[in-house]
């Protein structure tokens, strides 16, 4: 039990030193605030910070009465603290037809359903009655029949719409030449269509028909048949694959051409040294005659031989 007491020279020396330096510590946070004093210079710039965020806050109640305010999340409420900031509404008599995206917004449409309602007219879109207003994608029910009162179509009748619509310049589009922007020039191509479009057209190597858009997922007759006036194909502008250089990742890419028929090229082509047409795959199993002449477009059977030129030094 004395033993345990015991503290040795060292020890009792760290318990004088740690006990100083506790009363220290203390002195020093009680007397701290007391030596050290704002100045006036420090004040001034609080009082004048403390007024600034009082004069910022004030104004954010009073945004909405001053300013039109437009959220930049289109499909998200605001929080309940800013219904205030909410943008004011303009109901008056309008013409879908007629009015532009800003003056949408100002009846109280989101932004994204202003920009579908003109992307729909400028594809050649018309509202002939109140209710095909109603039908654009965004607008609900509840918007719609506070609008439809206010929606005032002139009175135009089907046989002159149909009119206007003939006067507009048409514009042809070749496919394989055309880039998004012009693709989405077509009725009922939008800009994904359009990337569809030209994806497709990089793997094939070009069109060599029109009808092959219809190989492009979800791509449908009926709006073959809507564009169909509008586009044109040279099968000229085609980039073939060199089947005498290309090897089996290359041919198996095109989406004509599966492994097992790449692979059956491939060894053809190795066993014979080369092929000259496209009448030497007819033996092979791997392909029916309907699918050899869709792909006769794409492949090129000239035998390239590659010249270099070395220089003397």
């Amino acid at each position: 039990m004395k033993e345990f007491f015991f503290f040795t020279k060292g020890q009792r020396i760290a318990l004088v030193v740690l006990s100083i330096l506790l009363v220290v510590i203390i002195l020093i946070n009680n007397m701290l605030p007391k030596i050290i004093k704002s100045s006036p210079t420090d004040d001034k710039d609080n009082a004048i910070f403390r007024q600034e965020v009082t004069d910022f806050v004030t104004n954010l109640t009073d945004i909405g009465e001053n300013v039109n305010y437009y959220s930049p999340f289109e499909e998200k409420e605001l929080p309940q603290k800013y219904e205030s900031c909410e943008k004011s509404v303009v109901l008056e008599a309008f013409d879908p037809n007629e009015l532009d995206s800003a003056g949408f917004v100002k009846l109280g449409l989101k932004p994204f359903m202003a920009r579908n309602i003109v992307n729909y007219r400028n594809k050649g879109g018309v509202f002939r009655t109140a209710d095909d207003f109603g039908k654009i994608y965004g607008i609900d029910e509840q918007k719609f029949e506070e609008l439809k009162p206010y929606i005032k179509i002139a009175d135009k009748t089907k046989e002159s719409i149909k009119k206007d619509q003939q006067s507009l310049p048409l514009m042809v589009v070749e496919l394989n030449s055309a880039d998004t922007v012009a693709l989405q020039q077509l009725p009922g191509i939008g800009s994904g269509r359009a990337r569809q479009i030209v994806g497709y057209r990089h793997r094939l190597g070009g069109f060599s028909s029109i009808g092959q858009l219809l190989e492009i997922n979800y791509f449908t007759k009926e709006l073959l048949d809507k564009i169909m006036p509008f586009v044109t194909v040279e099968p000229d502008s085609i980039k073939p694959i060199l089947v005498n250089r290309a090897g089996v990742e290359k041919l198996k890419s095109h989406p004509y051409i599966n492994f097992y028929q790449a692979k059956a090229i491939y060894e053809l082509r190795r066993s014979k040294e080369g092929l000259k047409s496209i009448d030497e795959l007819n033996g092979l199993p791997e392909f029916t005659p309907e699918q050899l002449t869709k792909l006769t477009p794409y492949l090129d059977f000239r035998i390239i031989k590659y010249e270099y030129n070395y220089k003397k030094k």
